[in-house]
């Protein structure tokens, strides 16, 4: 991971409230000093956000609107000098899936509903806690 990305700003994308609620609630818990957590809803959003807010962790939704996340993350890692740490949340977890996020450049795939205690591990070996 490049150490210029602020992993302590994270990039929630989902089109659901209640999972970006869930998200947001499982990343305060953590207690992680300067966390900053930005929402996006929609493909196009989470785009704009990465490309002017550049967070260093990106969670991410596969069926969005307007833009799926497969291509969010494609464009994601198309940005010059840009590379978020990605992790894929699904509904749809089969192996295809899996080998599709990894042929895009995602760093983690999870399936929904994920385990918030195997997110919060996952994300306290991104953050080195």
């Amino acid at each position: 991971m490049d150490q210029s990305n602020n992993l302590k700003k994270v990039l929630i994308v989902d089109d659901e409230d209640m999972t970006r609620v869930l998200l947001t609630h499982i990343l305060q818990r953590m207690r992680v000093d300067g966390l900053e957590v930005l929402l996006a809803e929609d493909g196009e959003e989470a785009v704009r956000m990465a490309n002017t807010e550049r967070p260093g962790l990106i969670l991410l939704d596969v069926l969005l609107p307007k833009m799926n996340g497969y291509d969010v993350c494609q464009r994601v890692r198309r940005i010059a000098d840009y590379s978020p740490y990605v992790v894929i949340l699904t509904a749809r977890g089969n192996s295809n899936d899996r080998q599709r996020a990894e042929a895009i450049g995602a760093n983690d795939f999870m399936t929904k509903p994920f385990n918030p205690a195997r997110l919060m591990n996952q994300l306290s070996q991104i953050w080195g806690l």
